[in-house]
């Protein structure tokens, strides 16, 4: 018997996963980020996005992510209207800045151009580890939680992938096991499916895992501030040979 892991599946036509969002320009990375994940979990739980329940999720998981299949990156630029906010604190209107907002409503309304980023037809499988076994059987709704609406099995409110308009084509929860001895165990082994298109498998699919000892660093793990401003985590980049995975069709 291995270590009690869950697993995800994050799988649909559209995904976007904010690292450097910052006022007008909305990124994606190439995989799920920490703070996407856990935002995720919070829909399901039923907590709300100022909830500390949401930080103590983030410090108490770890994160594996496999890239199952890697998606395409598209941009869509969207238009908004309305008194927005500068970096430097002001207000934009027509035709210049103002500093405050009662300044902004004596004029007409900006107008700005929002860059959106989208990951388009791509396929992740996402592996979580706790030293506290009870917090994954409580997402997985094995267990009760006090303060908790929800689950993974039975969701508060809809899951999406990174926005709302990013909906799932499949169940995200896949199982709760102990069939694997770790994260990076579980993420050469579990189940994988080759495209149907692709006549010759890849030779390897690309992974991450939370490490401290990694040589990668990411600003996604959650913290509740009102600047919304992430801290940083260290992770691994692990290549998985695709003829060491299990339930390859």
């Amino acid at each position: 018997m291995g270590e009690l892991l869950l697993l995800l599946r994050l799988e649909g036509p559209l995904q976007s996963w904010g690292t450097r969002s910052r006022w007008d320009v909305r990124d994606t990375g190439a995989e799920p980020s920490k703070s996407g994940v856990v935002g995720l979990l919070g829909c399901a739980l039923g907590l709300r996005r100022d909830n500390p329940e949401l930080e103590r999720l983030d410090r108490a998981l770890r994160l594996g992510v496999r890239v199952d299949r890697p998606g395409l990156i598209s941009t869509d630029y969207q238009t908004v209207t309305g008194y927005h906010r500068t970096a430097g604190g002001e207000f934009k209107v027509s035709g210049g800045t103002v500093k405050n907002l009662a300044k902004a409503r004596e004029n007409g309304e900006s107008t700005i151009v929002s860059p959106r980023d989208y990951l388009h037809d791509a396929r992740f499988l996402v592996v979580l580890a706790s030293k506290d076994p009870s917090l994954l059987r409580q997402l997985a709704g094995e267990r009760e939680h006090p303060n908790w609406a929800g689950d993974l099995c039975h969701p508060r409110w809809p899951l999406y992938l990174g926005r709302k308009s990013c909906v799932p084509t499949c169940p995200v929860f896949f199982r709760l096991t102990e069939d694997y001895e770790s994260v990076e165990d579980a993420l050469h082994r579990a189940e994988w499916s080759k495209p149907a298109w692709e006549a010759q498998p890849p030779a390897r699919l690309d992974a991450w895992v939370e490490d401290p000892r990694g040589d990668a660093e990411r600003q996604d793990s959650l913290r509740l501030n009102q600047g919304r401003f992430y801290a940083f985590r260290r992770c691994s980049y692990i290549p998985i040979p695709t003829s060491s995975l299990g339930g390859t069709q």
